[in-house]
């Protein structure tokens, strides 16, 4: 899809045209570049996106070509640098020309989650690639819930060239919008940021503090602080898992169901679990290890500690027993997300405790219409026909018409993301874009 340097006035002028959008975007990147020698103009801008656009639609070896492509000069990157905090070059002695097959060419060895293409203009030959830089992944920690921070950040445009017919552009590490079939669209819902998703869950992280506070949880912070730790923790397992799930191109389910016996009996209410796990201590995995590392954590602040303080402990710190209960942290992940590969939803409730997985949502009654919030508190909601949604999406929406304690994910095999739950008496859903 390309488009004229010289669009009509009428499309120029219209805020919801492509163009239009296209045109702020060029603007926008161009203004962030100019203080650099040599930076890019428009029209150059505009070459690159359309290059970029045609990549995303090509295959290598049968698969959509994935790529990050940054534009900066050469001379941005100190050669000496390198993984986790820095990025490690390594430039071309020739420079090549900056087009779609050559970007396809690339991209095996420019890994999407570990690496990016470096292209800048030259001022004889036009846009070239002059070398590859090596990130590492930590860049992902953003959305995919690792602990460690992401690095330095990289203050260039990054364009994500993610799958067929869809960019998206960064700012370093900022959203500023994706491209999007014949649309753009602004930085998407944080749904893990979302208000229902915390009130839901405030009581349990309470009574975990709690029973914790008596005998063996240090004084540095306050309990409401150990709470919202416990939720952020809890918030970077979830990315983690749903990140998981996304890049394996599978999709799946993931029901939290009110916890104890209320979730059992909703399960055999409306859910048939082709496994069943049962209800012993090891389904308690993950409230014993989130116990262990707020412990770990209170036990490494220093007295009258805040929230902040704990939370840059808990990214940052290299303490052994840390490291060791987050590596266990990250395996139980590993395994809800094995469990959502199978046919089917993983029951979890509200502790986390796994109730069953391959569940066939038996819920008898026809939803034909729920509600799409379009921001994090539901006071933005549009009317959706759910007759444009495939059979998880519509299970899930049927269970919460009928269960309004449900909180459901859905992950589709195009990696959309969606928060489903009842919400002010109608079935509501959130969408979250990663990567």
């Amino acid at each position: 899809m390309r488009f004229s340097q010289h669009s009509p006035t009428t499309m120029m002028d219209d805020p919801n045209s492509l163009e239009f959008n296209l045109e702020k975007l060029v603007i926008e990147v161009r203004d962030s570049l100019v203080s650099h020698p040599g930076a890019p103009s428009s029209n150059d801008l505009r070459h690159v996106f359309n290059t970029l656009y045609a990549t995303s639609l090509l295959k290598e070896e049968g698969r959509a070509v994935r790529a990050r492509v940054i534009i900066a000069p050469p001379d941005a990157f100190p050669p000496e640098d390198g993984p986790p905090d820095g990025t490690h070059v390594v430039r071309f002695t020739v420079g090549h020309a900056l087009n779609s097959n050559e970007i396809k060419r690339l991209s095996p060895a420019a890994s999407f989650f570990h690496s990016a293409i470096a292209a800048w203009p030259h001022p004889e030959r036009g846009f070239q690639i002059w070398g590859i830089l090596n990130t590492g992944p930590r860049w992902m920690n953003l959305v995919a819930g690792g602990r460690k921070p992401m690095g330095n950040d990289i203050p260039f445009p990054i364009i994500h060239v993610r799958d067929p017919g869809w960019l998206l552009f960064y700012q370093g590490y900022s959203l500023l919008t994706e491209w999007r079939g014949r649309g753009f669209h602004g930085p998407r819902l944080d749904v893990f940021q979302s208000r229902l998703l915390s009130d839901r869950f405030a009581h349990l992280r309470m009574a975990l503090v709690q029973e914790l506070s008596d005998d063996c949880l240090p004084g540095s912070l306050s309990l409401e602080s150990y709470a919202e730790l416990c939720h952020l923790i809890s918030i970077q397992f979830l990315k983690r898992v749903i990140n998981l799930v996304r890049t394996s191109g599978h999709g799946g389910s993931l029901l939290y169901l009110p916890e104890g016996e209320t979730g059992l009996e909703v399960t055999n209410r409306w859910v048939d679990c082709k496994y069943s796990a049962a209800p012993d201590e090891a389904g308690s995995r993950f409230r014993s290890l989130l116990q262990s590392i707020i412990r770990r954590v209170g036990e490494l602040a220093l007295e009258n500690a805040t929230l902040d303080d704990a939370w840059m402990i808990f990214r940052n710190s290299r303490d052994p027993e840390l490291d060791q209960l987050e590596e266990s942290f990250f395996e139980l992940a590993r395994l809800f997300s094995d469990l959502m590969q199978v046919d089917g939803a993983l029951v979890v409730d509200q502790r986390l405790s796994i109730i069953g997985f391959g569940g066939e949502i038996r819920v008898d009654l026809n939803v034909l219409q729920v509600d799409q919030s379009h921001d994090l508190d539901g006071k933005k909601v549009t009317s959706w026909n759910v007759q444009n949604d495939g059979t998880r999406h519509r299970s899930v929406y049927r269970l919460c018409s009928v269960e309004p304690e449900v909180i459901g994910f859905v992950i589709s095999q195009d990696s959309h993301v969606r928060m489903i739950a009842n919400f002010n008496d109608s079935v509501t859903f959130w969408t979250h874009t990663m990567i």
